[in-house]
């Protein structure tokens, strides 16, 4: 069972991060060779990753398994693997043999949304399609406001989901609404480790 592509596609983007460092560390030689292999390691593995997070875990338009092409407007076709009836934007969890949307620790959905997006890095700009995006933020935002209504207004903000939904609200363009959102964020988290924003 895997829960998240987002947490293997930052541990890559780490290993190309480090690569890099010990790069420019390094400077010329045998060592800088190992180190520039290190990072070509990690930009591939990040790379195969992205591909694989938005074929099996980002759900969303274009053409089905069941066929039926619908290109987006950048012209581009994004290949849907789930069959039409698999109707939310996101995988939760995926085995050898289901694919299903759930957490191991939460039954809210804004829960199974955030988990595919934390942690924000450099490389969410790859993995997170903005067309992909605009599908996902509406159904976040509902998300989280259903989530607050059982848990008196605040479980976004008592649990760090309402800055992933500024970052989410940010990767679809709208960069001073993300802005404003985030900054009426509270600075003190109520939960152990914040759910992403420790």
């Amino acid at each position: 069972e895997q829960e998240s592509s987002s947490e293997a596609i930052a541990a890559f983007e780490g290993i190309a991060l480090y690569g890099q460092a010990m790069m420019d560390a390094f400077g010329d030689g045998e060592s800088y060779e190992s180190a520039r292999l290190v990072r070509n390691v990690g930009e591939l593995l990040t790379s195969m990753e992205v591909s694989a997070a938005n074929r099996f875990w980002h759900v969303w338009g274009s053409k089905s398994a069941e066929g039926g092409d619908v290109s987006s407007g950048s012209g581009k076709i994004h290949v849907n693997t789930y069959p039409s009836k698999y109707t939310k934007p996101v995988v939760g969890m995926m085995y050898d043999t289901m694919a299903s949307f759930q957490t191991w620790f939460a039954p809210q959905d804004v829960v199974s949304y955030g988990i595919q997006l934390i942690p924000f890095t450099a490389v969410s700009e790859r993995r997170d399609d903005p067309e992909w995006t605009r599908v996902l933020y509406p159904v976040y935002a509902d998300a989280c406001e259903d989530a607050n209504e059982g848990q008196d207004g605040r479980f976004c903000e008592d649990n760090g989901w309402s800055i992933v939904q500024a970052g989410l609200l940010a990767e679809t363009g709208q960069i001073k609404e993300a802005l404003d959102l985030a900054s009426n964020i509270p600075d003190i988290w109520n939960s152990d480790g914040a759910c992403g924003n420790s």
